[in-house]
């Protein structure tokens, strides 16, 4: 049995996968790759736990690019935590970098944590035979914070700063609004999941869509991106909440609009 198991959901080929050409650089070799490409990518990531021979599993995209000892590192980290976050780094010294990507870098000490994200982080298998796998109906979109809130009902996360993986988190703005909008059509779903009424998920919309402060950044720049960011996600969270309605009429179930709202991780 290898020490580590590193899961990456992609549709790319296996030798154009830049996570697996940095793992193979790297002096740790006690590990293996499962590369799993069925859709949605939480149906991958389930399938890749399956798979996996160690109890210590990773999650990487295809483009994370581990630094040197980065899987030495999780599998000790793994010999005692249940779950850990990396600290990713937007390799470019731009837009992104100095405004968007804060939510990836809890700084330079150790802590517990209330996330992590599927380019850097670890579960240990015991954690998902007690809280169940990534949720299938979800997709892309806030299943990483999705599994986090099962996560922490039993167990700590701890963010780790030696962790470090470069990943890209947008290489435009157009690609970054594109990103959002797809990201926040999860949303409703999401909030479902935390209780939070239909009533209460629309004025969350409709609050942040009004709100001046969601439209300015410090740079003329930034704020572009931040303007254009908040059209993108109250659409793709406007076309989520339909959608989830239709699937419930769908189903023949009733919309639940009184529940007692739960409290809920902004979105990134």
């Amino acid at each position: 049995m290898v020490s580590v198991s590193v899961v990456i959901a992609t549709l790319k080929p296996r030798d154009e996968i830049e996570a697996i050409q940095c793992l193979e650089q790297q002096a740790f070799d006690d590990f293996e790759v499962i590369v799993c490409d069925e859709s949605p990518v939480t149906r991958a990531r389930n399938e890749g736990i399956r798979r996996a021979s160690s109890d210590k599993i990773v999650f990487l995209d295809d483009d994370s690019r581990p630094r040197p000892g980065y899987l030495r590192k999780a599998s000790e980290v793994l010999e005692t935590e249940a779950a850990y976050a990396g600290r990713t780094i937007h390799p470019a010294d731009d837009v992104f970098a100095r405004h968007f990507t804060g939510h990836y870098d809890w700084g330079d000490d150790a802590c517990y944590v209330r996330h992590f994200w599927g380019c850097n982080m670890g579960v240990h298998r015991d954690v998902f035979r007690t809280v169940g796998g990534w949720d299938e109906q979800m997709g892309w979109g806030h299943e990483e914070k999705e599994l986090a809130r099962r996560v922490r009902s039993k167990f700590d996360i701890l963010y780790d700063p030696e962790l470090i993986v470069d990943h890209p988190y947008a290489s435009s703005i157009t690609e970054y609004w594109k990103k959002q909008y797809k990201l926040e059509t999860k949303s409703p779903y999401y909030w479902s999941k935390c209780n939070i009424s239909r009533a209460d998920q629309l004025k969350n919309i409709f609050c942040e869509v009004f709100d001046p402060l969601n439209y300015l950044r410090i740079t003329p720049t930034a704020t572009v991106v931040e303007a254009g960011s908040t059209v993108a996600k109250t659409a793709g969270r406007l076309r989520g909440f339909l959608g989830h309605l239709q699937d419930e009429a769908e189903r023949g179930e009733a919309p639940e609009i009184d529940r007692s709202p739960q409290s809920v991780e902004p979105s990134e």
